[in-house]
């Protein structure tokens, strides 16, 4: 390669002709174009503090600061999109609860056609049971142990009863089953004081739910002919300690 393609260098000085002011100048070899930077006092204080590690170490603060809210700018558009979707989720809660709420009152119209008045559950009064499940005395085919049921002795009373007659509470309970079951069908389990606890199977229909306080007399169900039975009727138990008891003990029939 010659010397007339060899690519033009330059040079440059620095210099301080005043106290604290700083001139640089570049100059291309061959004396063309010069050109000269004059940086006043001010300008060289700034530049000295800048390089210096305390003009560094607010620098680094500064860009972590800027790197900081430049993420927390860019997450907005998701944290909206977010509150906007636990606005929606709010509003179908709301829906969900007026629905509720209309649900319960229809509720409480049945139960009051059906002859159960709405009861406040902290006035209920729990009681040992002690009246017959039904208004009409129906006819009792099958009593406690009466015959072996699947290898065990029959545990309560077999009631012979029209479809859809009225199931009223043997005494003043808390529901804590209502299920339905191959052997008992559709039925309902109440809990009542010193350990009892009544049982009513065979149910077309129930009109309570676990958790309510039932109080004595109280319609609870429908009779039915669900799960393992042969004809309508009620099969009715009360328990002592988790064993079956005769309900005639117990029990005041109140006949019409």
């Amino acid at each position: 390669m010659t010397e007339a393609n060899k690519e033009p260098k330059g040079y440059g000085n620095i210099y301080t002709p005043h106290a604290g002011s700083m001139v640089i100048q570049v100059q291309r070899e061959g004396g063309l174009a010069n050109r000269t930077i004059v940086l006043n006092q001010r300008t060289v204080r700034i530049l000295r503090f800048v390089l210096s590690r305390t003009g560094m170490a607010i620098g680094a603060v500064l860009l972590t600061l800027f790197l900081f809210f430049a993420i927390q700018a860019a997450r907005i558009p998701v944290l909206t999109h977010r509150l906007a979707t636990m606005e929606g989720d709010a509003k179908r809660l709301d829906t969900l609860q007026v629905a509720l709420a209309q649900l319960q009152k229809r509720y409480e119209q049945v139960q009051t056609m059906l002859g159960v008045a709405p009861v406040k559950r902290d006035s209920v009064e729990l009681t040992v049971p002690s009246r017959f499940p039904l208004d009409s005395k129906g006819f009792v085919t099958r009593g406690v142990g009466s015959g072996q049921e699947y290898g065990v002795a029959h545990p309560g009373l077999d009631i012979a009863v029209a479809n859809a007659t009225q199931v009223r509470a043997a005494g003043g309970g808390l529901v804590v089953e209502v299920s339905e079951t191959p052997e008992y069908g559709k039925m309902i389990r109440l809990s009542h004081p010193e350990k009892y606890e009544t049982l009513y199977g065979h149910l077309s229909q129930t009109l309570v739910k676990q958790g309510d306080k039932v109080a004595l007399g109280a319609v609870i169900a429908l009779s039915g002919n669900t799960g393992r039975s042969t004809a309508p009727h009620l099969h009715f138990e009360v328990r002592k300690d988790g064993q079956a008891v005769d309900p005639m003990q117990l029990i005041q029939e109140k006949r019409q």
